[in-house]
This record gives structure tokens, sequence and C-alpha cells, in this order.
């Protein structure tokens, strides 16, 4: 018995280290405040809150609405918008717990750890989460209101809307609430640039497409046959694809015809090639053809696509 219970103590130690290292691996930053040294700030700090689902805050392509936007986007832009006052006293907040979690952190010794030590800087920094959330759910209207000024073709609200949410977490991170002027001022700004760099970019990406010498992709590039796919296969798909390939842009129409073979050669080009071809990535090619795929099965609502698509070689 004596040496079982060593045995467990020393298994709970190296669990308690391994943890410990996390967390002193993990990266804490925050916008210090003068005000963090007041022993009264920690009561100030609003508890839980009542929404946590922020999991679901963006689901591009499901229950889109003729507005321009879906019915998961809608329901999460009712939150109301913070005021000056509320503002300020989330992101003292949201500082606050990170600048806590980071004192007791230098304390920590990874030999020399107890439950509790760990417990309380895990709890602090879920807090520091939790406001975090708080914040983003408050705001997503501004986001919604800035990408709907920025939709143009080839970039979709969804889209706009998904890169924007993740801009303001960033804005939330670097935001100091202390300067004087308001975060929604500051995520504007930051948002708004971020979706004007992507319309550009996508822009100069279809002027590179609409460059291409038609057909000359698939008998110049290194394009091969696919052996997998017969006559009757090559039918199927061709006349699938032709009666739903008007849902998908011209970047994307291309990718699947070259990545599907139904080009007048029938041969298949590989997501290099095709990155070559448009000067983008590899993985963005793959991105690309997996969101072709997706509207087309969504258009088609078979599974055939699916089966098919598996006879592409890469």
């Amino acid at each position: 018995m004596v040496v079982c219970s060593m045995e467990y103590d020393v298994c709970r130690n190296e669990r308690l280290s391994c943890r410990a290292r996390q967390l002193l691996d993990q990266e804490i930053e925050f916008i210090s405040n003068p005000c963090f040294g007041d022993a009264n700030l920690e009561s100030e700090i609003p508890g839980d809150f009542a929404t946590s689902s922020m999991g679901a805050w963006v689901d591009p392509g499901q229950g889109a609405s003729s507005s321009g936007g879906s019915t998961t986007i809608s329901r999460l832009c009712r939150a109301d918008v913070l005021s000056a006052e509320e503002e300020k006293k989330l992101f003292r907040s949201f500082n606050f717990l990170k600048y806590k979690a980071n004192q007791y952190r230098s304390q920590l010794d990874p030999d020399w750890v107890t439950e509790d030590q760990l417990e309380l800087i895990e709890q602090l920094l879920h807090r520091a989460q939790l406001v975090r959330d708080e914040i983003l759910r408050r705001n997503m209207r501004l986001v919604a209101s800035i990408v709907k000024k920025c939709t143009t073709t080839g970039v979709s609200f969804d889209e706009l809307f998904s890169d924007g949410c993740l801009t303001m977490l960033k804005a939330i991170d670097k935001f100091d609430y202390s300067r004087g002027f308001r975060f929604s001022t500051y995520a504007y700004h930051a948002i708004s640039n971020f979706a004007y760099r992507k319309i550009a970019n996508r822009k100069k990406e279809r002027a590179k497409y609409k460059q291409l010498p038609p057909e000359q992709s698939m008998e110049e590039t290194g394009a091969v046959k696919n052996p997998l796919m017969g006559t009757e296969t090559w039918d199927e798909l061709s006349e699938l694809l032709n009666q739903s390939i008007d849902t998908l842009d011209e970047r994307e129409q291309l990718i699947v015809k070259s990545r599907f073979a139904l080009g007048k050669h029938r041969k298949t080009l590989t997501f290099q090639k095709l990155a070559d071809q448009l000067g983008i990535s590899k993985e963005r090619v793959r991105q690309l053809e997996q969101r072709a795929v997706a509207k087309l099965k969504a258009v088609t609502q078979g599974t055939r696509l699916e089966l098919i698509r598996d006879l592409v070689c890469d």
C-alpha cells in the first residue's frame, strides 16, 4: 500500500509539473494600468456571463437570407451595443485578470507546485476569456455594419464577417481603454482596412485568372489524365456540374473543371499546378475546391459528387 501511494504521488506531481510548464510556456499579453494596484479592483470584475455560446458565432453558408447575411449571424447581432462605461469596465477587467494570472504565474516553480496554485491561474485566464467573448458578442453588430459596406463581387458577406470577427478579437487584445477613445473607433479602422485589403487581393487573384489562356492550362501545364475515371463516370460528373456550375465564381469554376477533368482534354491538374497558375498557395487552392464542392453539393443534393471527388489525383 505504501508503494502504491508513493507511485500515485509521483504521477500526481508529474502531472502538476507538466501543467505548470504549460502555463509558463503560454503567452499572456495584457495592457497594464496603474489602477491594477488597487486592492478593491478585483471585486468590481463582472462574474460569468449569461451567454457563452460563442462556438457558433460564425457559420458561413448556413441559413443564408436575402438580406446578404445568415440567420445565425442575424441572431448573434441582436446583443445591445456597449455603453462607454460598460466598455471601459470590461476592458479593465479583461486586462486585469490576465495581469493577475501573469503575476501568480511568475511565482510558479514546476518542481514545487500545488493544485490550488494552478487552478487559481487557470481560473483567472478562463474568466479573461469570458470577458473577451462578451466584448466580441456586444460588438458583432458593428462587424456586420462594416462588412455590409465592403461586400462586393467575389467576396461574400459571410466570409468577410468571419474575417471581421477574427480581426475584432485581435483588436480586443491590443486595445488600450485608458487612452480615452472608444473601442468601436479603433475596431472600425482595423476591420475596414482588413476587408479592403482582402477585396484588393481577391481582385488581383481574379485578374491573374483572367490572363490565363482558355484550355491552355489543361494541355501545357502538367495536366495528367485520370485513369480511374471512365467515360460513363466522366459523362455523369460533367452533366452534374454543368447543371450547377453557374453557382461558382470564375476561379472556382476553373479549379473544379481542372480537378474533375472537365476540360476538353479530360485531364486533371494537381493543387500545386493550379496554385502556380493562380498565384496563390496550394492550401488556398484546396480550400477553394472544398468550398466549391460544398456549394455544388448543396445545389445537387446528392453524394455522388463526393464519391467521384475521391477519384481526383493530387
